[in-house]
């Protein structure tokens, strides 16, 4: 009796897990950055100043690349549903209908810096929340096994 006890409970829990199982997750941006500049090649005679060798940059947006975004090529974001909710910046990232994965980066105000992330090659829609705190601006990209309805 306890083993279909056991067997009934776990049952169960495993059909909880599978209907909550989210198909989505979040890919935060950093919302500011330590970047130390370092001079190469320094000319003889010529020395750095001590005041300029670190600086922290501020997040300012996010783009959305298909293949390494060295190749520099940028999704244009465009309106739209995702799971019933209206979203102003959705991208399409559907890996099964190409074979360059796709990647977010992170630009940062005073610095051509971008960190850059792999979006996992399950999502087939993403898109762009940005906040406001007493620390400065946040991007957030959320993504999602659903597609992208309604775009425009």
């Amino acid at each position: 009796m306890k083993r279909k006890i056991l067997s009934v409970t776990l049952a169960i829990i495993a059909w909880f897990g599978a209907v909550f199982f989210v198909n989505a997750y979040q890919i935060d941006c950093p919302q500011n950055i330590k970047v130390k500049e370092k001079v190469e090649n320094r000319p003889n005679g010529w020395e750095v100043s001590d005041d300029i060798n670190s600086l922290t940059v501020s997040f300012s947006s996010m783009i959305v690349y298909h293949g390494k975004p060295s190749r520099k090529v940028s999704l244009k974001p465009a309106k739209g549903l995702v799971e019933g909710k209206k979203h102003e910046l959705i991208w399409e990232v559907d890996f099964k209908a190409d074979v360059e994965p796709y990647y977010v980066s992170c630009s940062y105000n005073g610095s051509r810096i971008e960190l850059i992330k792999k979006i996992d090659l399950s999502m087939k829609s993403c898109w762009a929340d940005y906040f406001e705190d007493e620390q400065g601006k946040k991007g957030t990209l959320t993504c999602s096994t659903s597609e992208a309805k309604d775009l425009h």
